[in-house]
């Protein structure tokens, strides 16, 4: 299979599977750095691979292709807003959404290198924080060198929310438990910039600040579950078999809070741990849907 890809029948006649096949078993190393460059200079050939890269996003063959160190910053950079002009022409097209599905693409070291883009990423606080998000514990202390590599405060990192709405950023810090444990992390431990703000930054902090202790409320409730059950030892029994009045008050305290924001944080306590798996998420949102309609669960 070495050197297939230059092939022009190929792309033309294969398969979906041939091409699954392709992107999974593409060999590292030479052919593959030899793929990606010809991709940087050739765009008709990238929007090519691109077309069945995104045709066949959901397969782990084209994670596992998207994700190899030879495919560099900048064609990721192109294959993500390659998809967004593809949702773009949808009539339900919404930014959040799309780049909460996109940043599932790329693991953690992927994400890094695409936020080493620093210029790019400047132009687009939106995807910069969606990836930011994407960082597990030892990549975030990668990128906090590479602020300092690059003269940039904690402070400067903050100053990405300032574009962005207030409801974009809880959607986006309730669907990435890491982020917010991070920048909640750096307001109340001091570690970023501790320079005197004032004026504009002084308000984009205090309007973030307000945000991050919204959640906490949420985090405090998970915090509390915990301690009152034990979630590992639920999480093997069958759903009819565990202690349903942990559901009952999640569902209570759901129905505290606007329908609008009810699954941003479903999402939020499933990923804290406390609602177990999707036959309960569903359970939940079934139940509330019955409750807004007929004021009870079931």
């Amino acid at each position: 299979m070495i050197m297939r890809w230059k092939a022009s029948q190929f792309w033309k006649n294969a398969s979906p599977n041939e091409l699954l096949s392709f992107f999974l078993t593409i060999d590292k190393g030479e052919d593959l750095r030899s793929l990606a460059e010809h991709m940087l200079v050739d765009s008709e050939f990238c929007d090519l691979v691109f077309e069945y890269l995104w045709l066949l996003r959901s397969e782990d063959a084209t994670k596992k292709f998207l994700n190899d160190e030879s495919i560099t910053p900048e064609l990721l950079m192109r294959f993500i807003y390659f998809g967004y002009g593809k949702q773009f022409l949808l009539e339900t097209f919404d930014s959040n959404s799309y780049f909460l599905q996109i940043r599932d693409l790329f693991n953690s070291a992927q994400s890094l290198r695409i936020l080493s883009l620093g210029e790019e990423m400047d132009r687009d606080p939106t995807l910069k924080i969606h990836l930011l998000s994407n960082l597990d514990p030892q990549t975030w202390e990668a990128y906090f060198d590479l602020l300092e590599e690059k003269n940039m405060t904690m402070q400067t990192l903050l100053g990405i929310f300032a574009n962005l709405r207030e409801n974009e950023i809880r959607k986006i810090l309730l669907n990435s438990h890491t982020l917010y444990y991070y920048l909640r992390m750096m307001m109340v431990s001091g570690k970023q910039n501790t320079e005197v703000t004032e004026g504009k930054e002084m308000e984009n902090r205090n309007r973030l600040e307000s945000i991050l202790d919204s959640i906490h409320i949420w985090e405090t409730f998970c915090l509390h579950l915990k301690d009152q059950y034990d979630l590992k030892q639920q999480s093997v029994l069958t759903p009819k078999e565990r202690d349903s009045k942990r559901l009952s008050l999640v569902l209570k305290e759901l129905t505290k809070i606007p329908s609008t924001d009810r699954q941003d944080v479903l999402v939020y306590l499933r990923g804290n741990g406390v609602v177990l798996d999707l036959w309960e998420e569903t359970t939940v949102i079934s139940a509330l849907s019955n409750f807004d309609r007929v004021g009870k669960y079931f």
